[in-house]
């Protein structure tokens, strides 16, 4: 039998799902945690229409997760084909930036690590998050113990 080619991944177009998933392994294999974020709203066949979900917040990226080493969120919008951000998806990463996070839009698998190892994500942080204390305490006035009463 003959040997065929295998078609690198750059030479076709790749659906979102497809990149979600490479990501998602990538990420893994970095110390990160992550998932896939299901935006999807609701369709409603009598109007024909899809509706947000109501417990989503609009805007929220595709790839949710944070770094294990120090608890670094990560945000990671897919887009495949003419797929373009919205105002909302513009605005949550932002707002993700200005808080410390990693924001991420990714066209395909390989500009997404591209961009991942161009800011050195690619190299284990340093720092670890805070060990939780060998005992916890609570901050509020605990329940005297419960005893029951005897007839």
């Amino acid at each position: 039998m003959k040997p065929t080619t295998q078609t690198p991944l750059d030479l076709y177009d790749q659906k979102a799902d497809e990149i979600t998933a490479h990501i998602l392994g990538y990420l893994a294999a970095k110390g990160f945690v992550a998932w896939a974020q299901d935006n999807r709203g609701r369709y409603n066949p009598k109007t024909g229409r899809w509706y947000p979900h109501p417990n989503n917040r609009v805007g929220v990226p595709d790839i949710l997760g944070y770094r294990k080493s120090d608890a670094r969120f990560i945000g990671i919008e897919v887009k495949a084909g003419h797929d373009r951000l919205s105002d909302h998806q513009i605005d949550f990463l932002n707002e993700l930036k200005e808080h410390g996070g990693l924001p991420f839009v990714a066209y395909s698998y390989e500009g997404f690590v591209q961009s991942f190892e161009r800011r050195g994500l690619h190299i284990p942080a340093t720092t670890t998050a805070t060990s939780p204390p060998d005992h916890l305490t609570t901050t509020y006035d605990e329940p005297a113990p419960y005893t029951p009463s005897r007839p």
